[in-house]
């Protein structure tokens, strides 16, 4: 190929397909006090806030929910998707309704783009923060199923927009840190 009029970035898809999914364990608001006060506990972790937030944003549906972030300073985020749908990751600050910061509202700009926020992704000063999946339906933003997969040096946040596929490749948030 002479040039590429569009560059993509890479992003290996098939690897996310054929995922098996559960509906996830929600920390109890004690449970999310301990994990966002613990400075040595890194991860994602699935959380049900009151809907006031979800209101706020314009995201509706059974699946709506969000995942608490702990993680250290220095830590990189990487969004990819390949998707039908549009989707959107929005990272804020609190799950408070009525005191809360977005910190990054990422929407792919187009189906089938692997582009998901800024190519290199963004640096974070370290958690807790909450992110939030979701895909454009219509006229409206729907929530995502989510898989977590947490590593020691990162953690991954999957999404689908549809039920009936094991296919988690439309939502991709990356997270990972050296050390």
């Amino acid at each position: 190929m002479a040039y590429v009029r569009f560059p993509f970035p890479a992003f290996d898809h098939k690897a996310l397909r054929g995922l098996e999914w559960s509906a996830p364990d929600y920390l109890t608001e004690d449970g999310v006090t301990a994990k966002a006060g613990d400075g040595g506990t890194f991860g994602a972790f699935s959380v049900k806030p009151a809907s006031g937030i979800f209101d706020k944003l314009g995201i509706q549906g059974e699946h709506c929910h969000a995942v608490l972030c702990t993680f250290p300073a220095g830590t990189r985020v990487i969004g990819r998707s390949y998707s039908w749908w549009l989707q959107r990751a929005v990272i804020v600050d609190s799950l408070d309704p009525a005191n809360f910061n977005i910190v990054a509202d990422w929407r792919t700009p187009r189906p089938m783009n692997t582009r998901f926020g800024p190519e290199d992704g963004i640096e974070l000063d370290g958690g807790p923060l909450y992110v939030i999946s979701c895909h454009g339906l219509s006229d409206r933003w729907v929530g995502n199923r989510t898989i977590l997969q947490n590593e020691s040096d990162g953690f991954r946040i999957l999404g689908s927009a549809k039920d009936d596929t094991a296919n988690f490749h439309e939502f991709c948030l990356t997270f990972s840190w050296e050390g």
